[in-house]
């Protein structure tokens, strides 16, 4: 590649270094050339860490995994995968196959599902070189062939599992751990873990796997008190409990006592064993909390002094009114089934991402005022019901660059107005819980957007009176107002850029005037529409205007325009449509005139280059030059009725594909 040459390998290398070696197929770049193939295959930084989502890989995805492994398996030290089952499917076979009988480079295998057995385990070529292992769960395979399918149930650890772990990884600094997997004695887990003399972190997990079907017990709930009592109390820096029974007080007192810890993870089971009023939650090294079904029916109040505190999730807490938040670093907050929730603060000078669901006693003003106070949020969604919401104050959104409204009680909501000049991204979307918009409207919503650059932008709902789109620039806009069977309006549409709007696309429409203004328009595309008034048009030069799948009731599209030229006007599959005028500024033109089976064309009278031409439709396809060099492509069946197009001498092309 001759543009590439004395480009510094260091530069180069780095770049790579941002790759997914699967998701971004990085083992396909070494075919551009030999330079790239030589940095690929032996820079082992590339390889040594492969993390895979919890999301199904596409065939072409597992080659490149499986490929990774079996090329490059001497780079490779870190391996994660969230979920087996989920990631590969049936193929995990293989892949589990090959960790264990073929890789020994690994230090670290982090896999929740990955299926132990006791022989597996003896013939694993890694375990001398392990630093970090997750052991939440052990499958028995003892029986089982490497290309059946597996669907026996979880077995459990115990005291021979931990035996084997301890006599071969005599290395491991990292060790994870789901009590209410093992089956032994908490003498026994101790005496595991005093022979682990390297051991620097320790992580637990506790809850009902659905899968395993093992709940929480007696027995689970002796082994955690076990751990949280010992000296390993101190290296303890993730805590995930499911279903547990604790107080507001053994939860302040657990969070003193763990020094290091910066994961906490609690989905509470008892509802009545805190006591009414102020409750404060305190830790110096968390940095990630998620707190589901605070354990009180009464609680009011809940403040966290959390000052290393980065993510922060509340879920389900009925009766909360009030949340404060102390932290120095929260760059994430997520608020979800908090009905009475009321008052928000947040002391974060960091915070990015804003998350609330559900929350109906959150108003706009406090949501605007978080905004105000929090002035690098650049990610805000809110789920739930609306009766109006404003971000109007332009200063204070400065960083604000996405935002997400998800409605689920429309027929409150009277105005949506969004006014911040960093705004790139903002989707506005009802969704009925039942699935169908039911219920008598008694609102008309005004949806009032105003940017700089408008990159992508979504507006789906049920009834608008007007939506107004101001922005010095929009690449792609979608918008689906009023639904059919319910005859609501969409009164005023009307989109303005500055310079350039790229694409606009209205699906499922149904409005009176539309109105688009720019100095360049790329594409206009209208699908499933109904166009009861006007397109009106402005600006120097529109490429694109595509009208297709007409409603059944549509006749006639007025299309106004105050522009200089336009470009292609397309229409299809659009039955019962008769005629299309298009009109330059203060210009009408009129005619009734209409010929069976025919299409008659029209340019503008005062244009020098004005000719009328009539084309019989009954072949398949007709091209015709104008003396203009303007081309007119009719592409039709069979023509039942009368269809007039009226159209100006701006225009070079109009292409109509329709059976009417």
């Amino acid at each position: 590649m001759p543009a590439m040459e004395g480009f510094p390998l260091e530069l180069l290398t780095h770049i790579f270094g941002f790759l997914h070696p699967v998701y971004d197929r990085l083992p396909r770049l070494s075919a551009v050339c030999h330079e790239w193939k030589a940095i690929i295959q032996t820079t082992p930084s590339l390889w040594e860490h492969i993390h895979l989502k919890s999301r199904h890989l596409s065939e072409r995805e597992k080659n490149i995994v499986f490929k990774c492994l079996r090329v490059y398996e001497v780079y490779i030290k870190c391996l994660r995968v969230a979920s087996l089952d989920v990631v590969f499917g049936y193929d995990f076979w293989f892949f589990i196959r090959h960790v264990t009988l073929k890789m020994t480079n690994l230090t670290c295998l982090d896999i929740p599902t990955f299926p132990w057995n006791l022989g597996q385990f003896t013939t694993f070529r890694s375990a001398e070189s392990l630093k970090e292992l997750n052991l939440y769960g052990f499958w028995d395979l003892s029986d089982i062939k490497w290309t059946q399918n597996y669907t026996q149930p979880v077995s459990l650890i115990n005291q021979g599992h931990l035996k084997l772990v301890r006599a071969r990884c005599r290395k491991l600094e990292v060790l994870k751990l789901s009590v209410n997997m093992l089956r032994l004695t908490d003498i026994a887990l101790m005496d595991f873990l005093n022979n682990l003399s390297n051991l620097k972190d320790l992580q637990i997990s506790a809850y009902n796997s659905n899968e395993a079907n093992i709940p929480m017990n007696r027995y689970t709930i002796k082994l955690v008190k076990c751990l949280l009592s010992s000296n390993y109390i101190s290296i303890i820096t993730k805590l995930d409990l499911r279903f547990i029974s604790i107080g507001h007080k053994e939860l302040r007192l657990l969070l003193k006592l763990l020094r290091s810890l910066r994961d906490l993870k609690l989905c509470f089971l008892d509802t009545h064993r805190c006591v009414t009023g102020y409750q404060y939650l305190e830790s110096k090294t968390l940095q990630y909390c998620e707190l589901d079904g605070l354990p009180a029916t009464n609680i009011v109040r809940l403040k966290c002094s959390m000052p290393k505190l980065r993510r922060l999730i509340v879920n389900r807490c009925s009766n909360l009114k009030s949340l404060q938040v102390v932290s120095f670093m929260l760059e994430h907050l997520s608020l979800n089934f908090l009905a009475n929730l009321r008052s928000l603060h947040v002391t974060s000078t960091t915070l990015k991402r804003f998350e609330v669901a559900n929350c109906e006693s959150l108003t706009p003003k406090t949501i605007d005022k978080l905004l105000q106070i929090n002035r690098r949020i650049e990610h805000c969604t809110i789920r739930g019901r609306l009766v109006d919401f404003h971000v109007s104050q332009v200063e204070s959104s400065r960083a604000l660059t996405e935002l997400c409204l998800w409605m689920t009680d429309f027929s409150k909501v009277q105005s949506i107005q969004v006014h911040c000049p960093t705004l790139r991204s903002f989707m506005c979307n009802y969704h009925a819980p039942d699935g169908e918009f039911s219920g008598s409207i008694h609102q008309e919503c005004c949806v009032d957007i105003r940017c700089n650059v408008l990159l992508d932008a979504y507006i789906s709902l049920p009834q608008v009176k007007s939506i107004e789109i101001k922005c010095a620039s929009i690449v792609h806009l979608l918008l689906n107002a009023g639904k059919k069977k319910l005859d609501m309006l969409c009164y005023v549409m009307r989109v303005s850029a500055d310079t350039r709007i790229r694409t606009v696309r209205a699906k499922q429409c149904n409005f009176t005037r539309a109105e688009f203004t720019a100095e360049k328009i790329d594409n206009l595309d209208f699908d499933q529409c109904r166009i009861n008034g006007e397109i009106k048009l402005a600006g120097n030069y529109v490429d694109i205007i595509c009208i297709r799948n007409m409603a059944r009731s549509q006749e006639n599209i007025n299309i106004v325009m105050q522009c200089n030229k336009i470009k292609k006007v397309i229409l299809s599959e659009c039955d019962k449509l008769c005629s299309i005028t298009v009109l330059p500024e203060k210009q009408l033109v009129c005619s009734k005139t209409g010929l069976k089976k025919t299409q008659q064309i029209t340019q503008d009278p005062s244009s020098t280059a004005y000719e009328e031409r009539t084309f019989d439709c009954d072949t398949e396809r007709h091209q015709v030059e104008i003396e203009t060099g303007k081309e007119i492509r009719i592409t039709s069946k069979e023509i039942e009725n009368n269809l007039i197009i009226l159209v100006a001498a701006v225009f070079p092309v109009i292409c109509i594909s329709c059976v009417i």
